[in-house]
């Protein structure tokens, strides 16, 4: 089931360019896009719509730095997907639409408090906004994955493969380690990607005592995963 995002009213449409796409595996795309003149803040999201003045769009995490001259995406292709195929298909210089940045995850808040981050596939997104443009402090970050990627920068992340022979992957689901993560009775929770990954793990924590004020959720993919 597609990720959906209802709006109260149809958003103005910005034109963008395409500055860079690049896959880094696993039907992965890094895809950058011309700044627009719109502010945001980590775990905001943008509305990417199909092409020709189509009404279809999907939305997509911000994934750089506040500071950047561009937006970045990471994006899952699917070959039956209306959004997905069309963005990963771009190349530099290239138009697109976009929706002005929008969202409620905030993957920085609350300031000053110890934070773990749990993401399957894209929905690493956010969560690598909140590092990049440096808001957050105390982290630790666990990544599912279905298969490897290359990353041309190192991110202070435990990765994981269901079935890995990859030294740099450990082996086995993100949720096989949750008895495992330390943390303080302040610490926030967060969760991003597949709705079951985010069910287990937030409902974990649940039943260990943590208030529903100190886990936080964002799905993206649900069962069979967005397009």
């Amino acid at each position: 089931m597609p990720r959906k995002i209802q709006l109260s009213e149809a958003p103005p449409r910005i034109q963008l360019k395409i500055l860079s796409s690049e896959c880094i595996g696993d039907d992965i795309y890094i895809v950058r896009l011309s700044q627009p003149k719109a502010s945001w803040v980590p775990g905001d999201c943008i509305a990417v719509y199909g092409p020709n003045q189509s009404p279809i769009s999907r939305p997509y995490s911000l994934s750089g730095s506040i500071k950047a001259s561009y937006l970045e995406l990471w994006v899952r292709r699917f070959e039956d997907g209306e959004i997905s195929n069309y963005l990963c298909g771009l190349r530099a210089g290239d138009s697109l639409e976009i929706s002005p940045p929008f969202g409620w995850f905030r993957p920085v808040e609350p300031e000053g408090a110890g934070k773990i981050y749990f993401a399957t596939g894209t929905g690493i997104a956010p969560f690598l906004s909140a590092i990049r443009s440096g808001s957050s402090s105390s982290v630790q970050i666990f990544w599912g994955l279905r298969h490897p990627v290359e990353l041309t920068d190192p991110f202070p992340v435990r990765r994981f493969l269901s079935k890995s022979t990859d030294p740099q992957y450990e082996n086995g689901r993100v949720t096989r380690i949750l008895d495992e993560v330390v943390y303080s009775e302040n610490t926030h929770f967060y969760a991003c990607g597949l709705d079951r990954m985010i069910e287990e793990v937030l409902g974990y924590f649940s039943s260990k005592g943590v208030d529903e004020s100190r886990l936080h959720r964002e799905c993206f993919f649900t069962g069979s995963a967005a397009r």
